[in-house]
């Protein structure tokens, strides 16, 4: 028995190296497999995000402000300034500030107007010229004689705006005797003048003076006469309140408003620029061209692509109503004849009438007006 027990011992101690490396490798089979399970046991599952719930928001109830005012005062009435004045020359006349007193009798007791939304300024533009030049129009400068030179409310009544037109017409037609005066900084530029009867107001709304009352006003235009060939013209002339043409500095033409029976305008307009010229033509203020009987000027003879200086000056009074209307003879040529039996003229123009300018003319243009738009020399050098 000693025996046995000795040799199994034995066999123990000296196992064969197969059977180790059985073990091993079954404890290395078994180790693997718990790592793997550990493994997928640890690894985190795939998060999907979910929003939330809209969050619900109470309405609250709006409270109404309760806000206490003080009931104003009501101001006390400013007193009106009354001034009594014999005609004072120019260079002596005082402009008291109207800013609480309102405007002067010169106004006829106009209100302001607020025409902002009576017409397209672009229209307005179109009636007293252009924002740009062509380079063969009339540059047009806006004079306003109820403003002083900053532009502050002065008074300013018929005499006092006559007197101003006058101290221009003493001086040569030189723009120094506008001085004191407002001049509007927008310009325009004009291949025609033809302004039937119209709101006074569109003048001063054309130079972009939207908050200018109307009236008492001066529209100054400056340019070149030239035609393509030989021409001997003359001008006709309508106009409400007063108008004055010179062709290198020489009077041609000068008109003020008289009524059509021939009897004077008010404020003697028709007087405004007495001496300076006198019509030599039977057919001055014999034809009626829009609402006054037209002035006929003297002949002027142009040489072909000669260019020859032109002035016009453009002056309303009272602050109603104006008109202006320029037209040309040609000596020689036929025109037809109105119901009254004179011509019928066409309109001075640098340049061809534009279709949205015709609409605009044609759409305040009377038949008894006896112009035409359309035909005629073009004053242009080319």
């Amino acid at each position: 028995m000693k025996k046995l027990i000795g040799k199994t011992q034995k066999l123990v101690k000296g196992m064969p190296t197969a059977v180790v490396a059985s073990i091993l490798f079954h404890v290395g089979l078994f180790v693997l497999a718990g790592v793997l399970v550990i493994f997928t046991i640890a690894r985190p599952k795939e998060v999907v995000f979910e929003p939330p719930p809209p969050l619900k928001v109470p309405k609250m109830p709006l409270k109404k402000l309760q806000v206490k005012m003080k009931k104003p005062s009501k101001p006390k009435a400013s007193a009106k300034i009354t001034a009594v004045v014999d005609r004072p020359d120019l260079h002596d006349i005082q402009f008291p500030d109207l800013a609480s007193s309102g405007i002067g009798a010169g106004l006829g007791g106009s209100d302001v107007v607020d025409f902002s939304s009576l017409i397209p300024l672009d229209e307005l533009e179109d009636v007293f010229g252009k924002e740009t030049s062509i380079g063969n129009d009339l540059e047009v400068t806006f004079y306003d004689t109820k403003r002083s030179k900053s532009g502050r409310l002065v008074v300013s009544d018929n005499e006092t705006a006559q007197s101003i037109l006058r101290e221009f017409i003493r001086n040569d037609w030189d723009p120094s005797a506008f001085s004191r005066i407002y001049r509007a900084p927008k310009k325009r530029y004009a291949t025609c003048i033809v302004m039937p009867a119209t709101m006074s107001w569109r003048a001063p709304a054309a130079f972009g003076e939207r908050d200018a009352y109307p009236g008492c006003w001066i529209a100054l235009y400056k340019g070149n006469l030239v035609h393509t060939e030989d021409i001997t013209f003359r001008f006709w002339v309508s106009v409400e309140d007063a108008m004055g043409i010179r062709v290198d500095g020489e009077y041609v033409l000068t008109a003020g408003f008289l009524n059509p029976d021939g009897t004077e305008g008010s404020e003697r307009e028709a007087k405004v620029f007495e001496g300076a010229w006198q019509p030599s033509s039977l057919d001055s203020r014999k034809y009626i061209i829009s609402n006054d009987r037209a002035v006929v000027g003297d002949w002027i003879e142009l040489k072909a692509g000669e260019p020859r200086d032109l002035e016009i000056v453009l002056r309303d009074n009272h602050g109603f109503g104006f008109t202006a209307i320029v037209a040309v003879q040609v000596k020689g040529a036929e025109y037809e004849r109105s119901s009254q039996g004179g011509p019928i003229l066409p309109i001075f123009k640098t340049d061809d009438i534009s279709w949205d300018l015709l609409d605009i003319i044609y759409a305040e243009l009377a038949e008894k007006e006896m112009i035409s738009l359309t035909n005629g020399p073009v004053f242009r050098d080319y």
